[in-house]
């Protein structure tokens, strides 16, 4: 018996570090039967490398059919290019994410977008979510944003994107985070 306990304390413990590493949205989705997403096309922010890689960040409503029950979240969509094949992955940012990655951009990117550094120094601003890594780095006259991937809060390495000619659309993506909230 004290091992049946023992075990049960340790799967709930498991299953409960699991659930909070990823996104309420992530979370709704795998539990729910049989889900409906509605995704706002006109309402987008997307980065592209010069690869063709892509991210893009939009709202969505996500509906379990069953309850009716509904949650609204922010879907980050990445396409990357390996060996010629494309590889695909959804993330998603809680809307109470989403408050803490618009004061990130005003008070951490926004301002130092044309900053610069001395010789053999840079700066890095990181903004985590359960499911996603946002840096913006900045070496010299260059900058470059990069955002990585998470799988139950750990950093998925496979999953990477950088770009430095479209640092200047981080406004957008600002105005965009706005717009949803």
């Amino acid at each position: 018996m004290k091992k049946l306990l023992t075990t049960f304390l340790f799967l709930f413990i498991i299953t409960l570090n699991y659930s909070q590493n990823n996104s309420e949205a992530r979370q709704f989705i795998e539990n729910a039967e049989i889900t409906q997403i509605n995704k706002d096309w006109n309402v987008k922010a997307e980065f592209k490398s010069g690869i063709d890689e892509i991210v893009s960040f939009f709202p969505i409503e996500v509906i379990n059919l069953k309850s009716n029950r509904k949650i609204k979240s922010l879907q980050v969509d990445m396409t990357l290019k390996y060996h010629g094949n494309n590889d695909f992955k959804s993330s998603w940012i809680d809307l109470n994410e989403v408050d803490e990655f618009i004061l990130f951009i005003e008070q951490y990117v926004i301002p130092n977008l044309k900053d610069k550094t001395e010789k053999n120094q840079s700066t890095t601003y990181i903004f985590n979510s359960k499911e996603i890594r946002f840096s913006f780095y900045i070496q010299k006259n260059s900058r470059r944003i990069s955002i990585y991937l998470k799988d139950n809060g750990v950093t998925d390495y496979g999953h990477y994107f950088w770009t430095e000619t479209q640092v200047g659309k981080i406004p957008e993506l600002l105005t965009m985070l706005k717009e949803i909230k």
